[in-house]
């Protein structure tokens, strides 16, 4: 959830208290904003490296299981086992390519953040705000 600022929501938001032109109370709303969104994008990047552990680590345990199926000879393997391999197999592949869109999810929702810092500051120039946040 980002907060957009237009043109209105400033004015809106400090109407009722009659210093909607005030710079101080700008500027620490702008602030406010900014801090408000690093929290909110912090959040998705734990819940996205969160479910990647998660994932880290059934593929880790695919692993083990699929070593120690192979440690058997194939010729002294049922039907059902081979089969079994195989269905670990094609699981392990699944999993890596949900890490991969993780990671293609990462990167995108930071190129889409860098977007909104961008409208955020350009927003701020426009109303002759100074950009001394880091």
């Amino acid at each position: 959830i980002v907060w957009w600022v237009t043109s209105d929501l400033p004015s809106f938001f400090f109407a009722g208290m009659g210093k909607k032109d005030d710079p101080k109370l700008m500027q620490e709303w702008f602030k406010l904003v900014q801090e408000k969104n690093a929290l909110v994008r912090y959040e998705s990047e734990l819940m996205i490296f969160a479910r990647e552990l998660e994932l880290e680590d059934r593929q880790s345990r695919l692993q083990q299981e699929l070593r120690e199926r192979m440690a058997v000879e194939d010729h002294l393997k049922t039907d059902e086992e081979l089969s079994e391999e195989k269905r670990i197999l094609n699981e392990m592949l699944e999993v890596v390519e949900q890490r991969d869109s993780l990671v293609a999810l990462l990167e995108e929702q930071r190129l889409r953040e860098k977007e909104e810092d961008k409208d955020l500051e350009a927003v701020m120039l426009s109303k002759g705000f100074s950009l001394n946040w880091s």
